[in-house]
């Protein structure tokens, strides 16, 4: 096994233990710092670079560290919007019915199919930005600035929807904190949509993180698996009651 592809082996190894959230905080801290110092190895604009970035925010917010939190969350946010440089450069694969049918779009349509894959691909990645806008708008509102919370929260929310769906396990909870933000602020009736949308989602989830990305048929270490494995094993936190 080639060493890069081992790393790549490791971190999801990390990640995916860490995401399944079995062990204690104190393990689950270690497995995401182990992950992070993986991911010197991969190139900057890399998604599982932000992913980490991300976890480490969420580790300091558990932490009750805010200032280092947030910190960290706005270094994830701004990992997360250089990954469509990753994106317009990684492998695109195409799955083919037969050689001949393959042979026909490498010849006829490569470009038009490389091109719609890394759009859809670039549209996969918003979902991660969505979920570390989340996260920092939950601080935001925790520290009683809701002013500035309100605005990531319904940013998050719509560029959730739209990466992996209106169904997405991930938005019941951006809509979730977005409705407990709502009613903190005595506007129960603007609360009731969200919070009734969280619970439209939650009793039949489109995607739900870690069980979404096990069940991939995954044979290979593709760019697309690194990319799901990014957005799928980072997701957005529910917000802490206080």
């Amino acid at each position: 096994m080639r060493p890069c592809l081992l790393v790549d082996f490791l971190w999801e190894q990390f990640a995916e233990a860490a995401a399944d959230g079995s062990g204690t905080g104190g393990e689950v801290a270690a497995l995401w710092r182990t992950g992070a110092t993986l991911t010197q190895a991969f190139d900057e604009p890399d998604p599982r670079r932000a992913a980490s970035l991300h976890c480490l925010a969420a580790i300091a917010r558990e932490a009750g560290d805010m200032t280092d939190a947030e910190a960290r969350y706005r270094d994830a946010i701004a990992a997360w919007e250089r990954v469509p440089e990753w994106v317009a450069l990684m492998a695109v694969e195409f799955t083919a019915r037969s050689a001949s049918m393959h042979i026909r779009l490498e010849m006829k349509r490569t470009e038009e199919l490389r091109a719609l894959k890394r759009s859809i691909n670039a549209a996969l990645a918003r979902g991660g930005l969505a979920a570390a806008l989340n996260d920092l708008a939950e601080l935001l509102h925790t520290t009683e600035r809701g002013d500035e919370a309100e605005p990531l929260y319904r940013r998050a929310r719509e560029m959730r929807e739209k990466s992996l769906s209106h169904r997405e396990a991930g938005v019941a909870i951006i809509c979730d904190n977005l409705a407990d933000l709502l009613e903190d602020a005595g506007r129960q009736g603007e609360a009731k949509e969200p919070r009734a949308r969280a619970r439209e989602i939650d009793a039949e989830p489109f995607h739900a993180g870690i069980d979404y990305f096990r069940k991939q048929p995954w044979k290979k270490m593709t760019d697309t698996r690194k990319l799901t494995a990014a957005v799928y094993l980072a997701p957005p936190c529910r917000r802490v009651a206080t």
